[in-house]
């Protein structure tokens, strides 16, 4: 049965552990939900021990952030800042060298009303660690984001587990595969998973690049592995919000999807 296409599809970028490249995943897929498929998205950043979406853009929280917002200082509409080269609108997070700790009722709230806005997507940019209980009801889909090494892949089986205990869709993205000759194989990380994994992004030198130039690297080079497998994600979620469904690793394998054709067409990939 296809979703309310009145609310927002709610996305929770998720990892067990930092420094997986959660952020920069979370940031991208905007972009190309954005300016590939043309919807509307709205990127909150919720992992205020970094605010690492403001630091990849070069922009700042200047007197309204998300913890602003959750803390009753200001509203949603005013803590947005608009990218203007694609019109993504962003909820940064305030730069704060304290650590902020909402109130459980204030982060209830501010997430109801995340999922009342009038956005096709909503992407949530979690901090590290299993995300709160009381909010689980408001997200459609967990990505949840590891790289190809032991520890990654472990943390990826207890999200996998903690998204299952509250009956929520989500997928194993492995991101920077083929970084390292220490990387565990593909098949070791999705039976740590338990499941087939959704999507590979492979070692790309566009996102150092990106950080240098702090500009997301799907801007820089649209044609860059990062930036197709950021292409693959995005047309996956498209079809979910129009019809319902996504297609699973092993059926986007066996039975191209339009984008991955496309993609063939245009970049003989």
């Amino acid at each position: 049965m296809p979703m309310d296409t009145r609310k927002p599809f709610m996305i929770l970028m998720a990892s067990q552990k930092g420094g997986v490249g959660k952020t920069t995943l979370a940031l991208n897929l905007a972009v190309a939900l954005r300016i590939n498929q043309n919807f509307r998205v709205l990127l909150v950043d919720e992992d205020t021990d970094s605010a690492s979406i403001s630091e990849q853009l070069g922009i700042k929280a200047e007197g309204s952030g998300y913890q602003d917002v959750i803390s009753g200082k200001t509203d949603l509409k005013q803590a947005m800042f608009v990218y203007q080269p694609i019109d993504l609108y962003i909820i940064p997070a305030n730069s704060s060298t304290e650590k902020f700790k909402p109130k459980l009722d204030d982060f209830i709230r501010f997430h109801s009303k995340l999922a009342r806005l009038d956005y096709d997507f909503v992407i949530v940019d979690n901090m590290p660690g299993f995300f709160a209980d009381e909010v689980a009801r408001y997200f459609d889909d967990v990505a949840i984001v590891t790289t190809p090494d032991r520890i990654s892949a472990q943390g990826s089986s207890k999200m996998s587990e903690h998204c299952e205990r509250h009956k929520l869709e989500h997928r194993l993205i492995i991101n920077r595969f083929g970084s390292s000759k220490f990387d565990l194989e593909r098949a070791e990380v999705e039976k740590m998973y338990g499941d087939l994994a959704f999507q590979i992004v492979p070692e790309d030198k566009i996102v150092e690049e990106s950080v240098s130039k702090r500009r997301p690297a799907y801007l820089i080079d649209r044609t860059s592995d990062f930036s197709l497998a950021m292409d693959e994600v995005a047309g996956a979620y498209a079809l979910k919000r129009r019809s319902g469904s996504i297609q699973s690793e092993f059926e986007r394998t066996t039975k191209p999807s339009f984008f991955e054709k496309l993609g063939k067409v245009f970049f003989g990939r």
